[in-house]
């Protein structure tokens, strides 16, 4: 991808992602709330039916799958990306997000161009497509190997004081051989829940975990399945 172009959907991210966290911080302190995750969030509109906020002169607005903000400082338009991404890359509200704020980069502003880069950045590994919206893939270069240990006999899982013990089972060792490589970013998400494996009671090795940092076909076995059926049994 043209460097110029990744520029601008990097600072785009970015700027959603500080509006997004500003949100959650706003609507737990005027609310008395503790929410850290997307999904959290997610839950918390889907019980409140809220579609309009306002912190500290920033006005949000959702809309569809995404959401508006309007400030003294920026305009954005965004929808939420795929599993806990909080930014998708629609490349037209990117454009429209560009010509709103009068961006220089006036050859952008239709998003076409937008589109073709992430088109062809797809075609060259650079990125995923999921539902009509662009996530930048992971590169070899940017993982590491994960040492997990050969016996373990104990699986415990940690999210934000919630523990949950697991024997070792066939799923579990599936999720391992999966996750063959990790993005060297899961140590820097705060949300992020930490897998400790354990042997006779001595924990022989522990690592951070998200559905943004591993392989797709790891996440699935663990979101989608060994966490999901965690959370259903205590609801």
């Amino acid at each position: 991808m043209e460097v110029k172009i990744k520029n601008v959907i990097d600072e785009y991210i970015v700027n959603v992602n500080k509006m997004c966290n500003i949100l959650l911080q706003g609507i737990n302190l005027q609310e008395n709330l503790n929410l850290n995750t997307k999904y959290q969030f997610f839950e918390y509109r889907n019980k409140t039916r809220k579609t309009e906020f306002y912190m500290n002169d920033i006005k949000f607005k959702l809309h569809g799958r995404g959401c508006f903000v309007f400030c003294k400082e920026m305009f954005l338009n965004w929808d939420f990306g795929y599993r806990s991404r909080w930014c998708g890359i629609d490349p037209y509200k990117v454009g429209m997000t560009l010509k709103e704020n009068k961006s220089p980069f006036i050859e952008y502003y239709d998003g076409e161009i937008l589109k073709q880069a992430c088109v062809q950045a797809v075609i060259e590994g650079e990125m995923i497509s999921k539902g009509n919206l662009y996530h930048y893939s992971i590169l070899d270069n940017e993982t590491f190997i994960p040492d997990f240990p050969d016996e373990y006999d104990i699986l415990l899982i940690e999210n934000f004081g919630k523990k949950w013990l697991i024997k070792r089972n066939k799923e579990i060792d599936k999720f391992l051989r999966k996750s063959n490589r990790v993005h060297n970013e899961v140590h820097n998400n705060l949300n992020a829940y930490t897998l400790r494996f354990f042997l006779e009671n001595k924990e022989v090795y522990s690592i951070p975990y998200d559905d943004v940092c591993y392989p797709e076909s790891a996440i699935k076995i663990m979101s989608d399945n060994i966490i999901w059926n965690l959370k259903k049994c205590e609801s």
